[in-house]
């Protein structure tokens, strides 16, 4: 068992590696033999373009046809069958697990840049505000292991509140074992472990300081997501936006993960 980097083999090798995974987790009934590339092969190509930090889908694909798959179809189709496969991915980026504790955070998932927003069309879009700034866009809320994978995640619009988002996830709460959360001040109730306000009369006597650092490893997972592209390129869709978290979030958590080759 093993971790293998994948920027590091031959493409064809890599692709291989990570089809034989994602095989067994593709329905049959999206299996079409007729195709020039199965959806397994799909889906891995889709992957190793974030871990290799290609910032564009088109040139990507084109790269790849011209040097190494000069079998594989044509760029709208990929696509096409990439947003068909979005579920899959979602599957395949989470899993659910017992836990003791998660660190929970939200990160701006910008559609366009805030002077541009009268202007914008996406679907499902609304202002909000993050410790960055205004954004217009969506959110990315996130659980976070304490080692750094993300456990789960919702996509909401950037306009609702991150602890009313909280209260949506934790319906599934007790499927993770009941883990105790760790947020920042902006969580602050009794179901949240935060740090104490600068003029709060009374310190939750729950609060530890070492639940301070535990809380980095979701804005460490955070800061790896957005190094790695998740605000580079277009998105058009809320599906499209859906399936590039997803590649991105699955992306970031295979280094938690052990294959056998």
């Amino acid at each position: 068992m093993g971790r293998p980097d994948l920027t590091l083999l031959p493409l064809t090798e890599a692709v291989t590696i990570r089809s034989r995974w994602i095989a067994p987790h593709v329905p049959e009934k999206l299996l079409h033999p007729h195709e020039k590339i199965s959806d397994a092969d799909l889906l891995a190509v889709a992957l190793l373009q974030k871990l290799h930090k290609a910032p564009y889908f088109s040139r990507w694909w084109g790269f790849l046809k011209v040097n190494h798959f000069p079998h594989f179809p044509s760029e709208p189709q990929a696509r096409i069958r990439l947003a068909r496969l979005t579920p899959v991915v979602e599957q395949l980026a989470t899993e659910v697990q017992f836990l003791d504790f998660v660190a929970v955070d939200s990160e701006p998932l910008p559609v366009c840049t805030f002077k541009r927003a009268p202007r914008c069309k996406f679907r499902g879009a609304r202002h909000g505000f993050s410790t960055a700034g205004p954004v217009y866009g969506f959110k990315l809320h996130a659980w976070a292991a304490l080692q750094g994978r993300i456990v789960r995640y919702v996509i909401r619009p950037a306009n609702e509140h991150d602890f009313n988002v909280l209260c949506e996830m934790n319906r599934e709460w007790p499927f993770y074992g009941g883990p105790k959360q760790i947020g920042d001040k902006g969580y602050q109730s009794g179901t949240c472990l935060t740090p104490p306000k600068v003029n709060a009369r009374r310190v939750d006597p729950r609060w530890k300081a070492e639940y301070g650092a535990a809380r980095k490893c979701v804005e460490s997972a955070f800061s790896v997501l957005v190094g790695a592209g998740l605000r580079w390129g277009q998105v058009k869709t809320f599906l499209s936006l859906r399936l590039k978290v997803a590649l991105h979030v699955l992306a970031h958590n295979l280094k938690f993960i052990a294959f056998s080759n």
